[in-house]
């Protein structure tokens, strides 16, 4: 049970074959010096009710199949045994929400860093709980809104600060995707389902990035649709001390919008890409005062960037422990959006 890294690379492991970790994190992992790729584990009948269908269970073993032979490294025959393995050092867990509690507790359990896919738990306490625990095991942990470590992100920041749009007024941020169809896990109540949890993270986690840690929510809006037992869209109003707003809104059975305004007294900023670019895409930041100008990011690796975030945390007891304030502060806001809309 050692959390310790050997050299200076971090060996990591995968619970479960998602398609974010085939798609995004692995080719990130495999262009990283700091990291490497151990294997990847499909959940057992015990540790995953879904696990015990067998045209899922089947599936999962072909995608990792897949990560493997594209990938390298190993197929563990549940999650338990890649976290209780001595060759892992972190875990990365793309899991439905729902499961992220526990089998992050049991990775800090096993002395294993922790990189989550967001959101980082369904509740505050448990956020707040493995925080407490990845504590007192001297722990990494890190949610992964990897879009905040793309380049446009400084860039946007640069701009704001050099006055270029004058003082902020007001941002608005939108995330939503079109309807994935009922048997997708983002409509299942059980696994953690919902556009709060899901999309709604991206909008509220740019905007407090923006207005600062003193951000609170104000006002919120959770909506059903097609019969779901899950908010399926919904909007979030927030606001610092000085009381400069922004208004978050998101959905899951909605037209495709990923997209960052800012209001300004001396003109407008607005980027219509800003939580998923693809690492060999390039972004625009488009301006408006004076004139209207348009500003082409170079394509950056988000994920990349991310695990390079992780890594820090590993290796830098300051900056572990600003990731632990930094993950509780979102996981609040998250919280105080659902005692608003009690009945979700």
């Amino acid at each position: 049970m050692k959390n310790n890294v050997s050299g200076k690379k971090v060996n990591i492991g995968i619970l479960g074959p998602s398609e974010i970790a085939m798609r995004r994190f692995l080719p990130a992992i495999a262009s990283n010096e700091r990291f490497s790729f151990i294997g990847v584990a499909i959940a057992d009948s015990e540790e995953w009710a879904f696990a015990a269908d067998e045209t899922v269970s089947e599936r999962e073993k072909a995608k990792a199949e897949n990560i493997k032979n594209t990938y390298g490294g190993k197929i563990f025959d549940g999650y338990k045994k890649l976290i209780e393995s001595d060759e892992i050092n972190a875990v990365y867990i793309p899991l439905p929400p729902s499961l992220h509690y526990a089998w992050a507790k049991q990775a800090i359990k096993f002395k294993k860093h922790v990189l989550l896919e967001k959101p980082f738990t369904c509740s505050l306490n448990d956020t707040e709980d493995l925080i407490k625990s990845a504590a007192e095991n001297s722990i990494a942990l890190h949610e992964n809104y990897a879009f905040l470590y793309h380049k446009q992100i400084e860039k946007i920041m640069n701009i704001i600060e050099s006055g270029r749009i004058g003082e902020i007024r007001h941002i608005r941020a939108a995330f939503g995707f079109p309807y994935r169809g009922e048997k997708d896990f983002r409509y299942n109540k059980e696994l953690g389902g919902g556009a709060l949890l899901d999309c709604g993270g991206y909008p509220i986690k740019i905007i407090s990035t923006i207005l600062g840690e003193d951000t609170i929510v104000t006002a919120a809006s959770l909506c059903r649709a097609k019969g779901h037992d899950v908010d399926v869209f919904g909007s979030v109003t927030m606001e610092n001390k000085e009381h400069l707003t922004g208004h978050a809104v998101f959905g899951m059975d909605n037209s495709y919008k990923c997209e960052l305004e800012i209001w300004g007294s001396e003109g407008a900023l607005s980027a219509p890409r800003i939580f998923t670019p693809p690492s060999d895409f390039k972004p625009l930041i488009y301006i408006s005062d004076k004139e209207k100008i348009t500003i082409e990011v170079e394509s950056d690796d988000q994920f990349n960037n991310s695990a390079n975030v992780f890594y820090s945390c590993i290796i830098d007891d300051g900056k572990r422990s600003d990731n632990y304030n930094k993950i509780k502060r979102q996981g609040g806001l998250i919280e105080r959006v659902r005692l608003i809309c009690k009945d979700y």
